[in-house]
């Protein structure tokens, strides 16, 4: 009987030093990652959750382990560097950003603050990273652009419009706009195409830019990456629908929004692989050690809803070739 209380005694005393130990062990912080992107939330909800599903694959919860601290510049590129600077000021853990023109603000604004990019362009020669292997800054992530992408957009458009001989190419003022415009107007000749390009800075040079198409004789559109083509996406579709220009549009998310075409890497797959540099950094890991990726996946996608509504028939070989039909 002595011995059975003993041992009862024992085991409640264990098992409140146990509960003790548990109770004085601190509770795992809550990481904090800002997010700044050049378009609005509505453009960038497929995106995030891409990334969510990333973290939780990686056993990482939205309001449990980490909570985001999203920012919109709305198309408004003016807007950007104070919304950068009041991100930055806030101090998260980690900085999370899409493409060129939100992550030339931020870096210019921490050189300590780790900044993840999903859809860079050229990190090394906005001078970001020393090299794609080994960034050595606080700035690493993930390459959306690769070379001759404008040279298979201008393939793309010939082989499923062979009548067409005058392209246009709406690009967006900031880096990865400029960028995709010049390496079409540089493949444009291989391809036997006339090209002319038409900047976009506001969203009131949309009209604008479709009347002197009109007035050019443009028969297509290639539209560039770009956060201000993005949040204007719908008023870009139904301009083009009145015209009935056949457009290659520069994401999956835009083909599957209405565009007639993308021939583009998955953003949502790179956001969603954005997460595993993110997991790495928040255990410890240096940016400038994790090296920069490229696509690897290129997918075209064509929405034959679109062309039907537009009255357009787009070539057998291109449906052929298709890794995705919308219908």
């Amino acid at each position: 009987m002595i011995e059975r209380r003993r041992l009862f005694v024992a085991l409640s005393v264990g098992m409140l030093a146990a509960g003790l130990r548990a109770e004085a062990q601190p509770q795992a912080r809550m990481r904090r990652i800002g997010y700044l992107s050049g378009a609005n939330a509505q453009n960038n909800a497929v995106f995030l959750a891409a990334f969510r599903r990333g973290m939780a694959d990686l056993r990482r919860e939205d309001g449990t382990d980490y909570v985001i601290d999203a920012r919109y510049a709305n198309g408004i590129s003016e807007a950007l560097a104070g919304i950068a600077a009041e991100l930055v000021a806030t101090q998260p853990d980690l900085l999370l950003t899409a493409g060129d023109p939100p992550l030339v603000h931020l870096a210019r604004m921490t050189s300590t603050i780790p900044i993840v990019f999903a859809l860079g362009s050229d990190p090394v020669g906005l001078g970001f990273a020393a090299s794609l292997r080994r960034p050595a800054s606080n700035v690493t992530g993930l390459v959306a652009l690769a070379r001759d992408l404008g040279a298979k957009r201008l393939q793309l458009l010939k082989d499923a419009f062979p009548r067409v001989a005058q392209v246009v190419v709406l690009y967006a003022s900031d880096a990865p706009g400029l960028a995709q415009w010049k390496d079409i107007e540089e493949a444009a000749p291989r391809a036997k195409l006339r090209v002319t390009g038409f900047e976009l800075r506001q969203a009131a040079d949309i009209e604008q830019a479709f009347k002197r198409s009109t007035a050019s004789g443009a028969q297509a559109v290639i539209l560039t990456q770009g956060f201000l083509i993005s949040s204007q996406r719908h008023a870009i579709f139904d301009r083009l629908l009145r015209a009935k220009l056949p457009a290659v549009w520069p994401t999956d998310v835009h083909a599957e929004d209405g565009g007639l075409m993308s021939y583009a890497p998955s953003f949502r797959e790179n956001f969603r692989r954005a997460a595993g540099y993110v997991d790495k950094i928040l255990k410890g890991a240096k940016p400038g050690d994790l090296p920069i990726e490229q696509p690897v996946k290129f997918e075209l996608v064509v929405n034959l809803k679109t062309a039907k509504a537009m009255g357009l028939t787009i070539t057998p070989s291109i449906l052929v070739r298709a890794d995705r039909v919308i219908e």
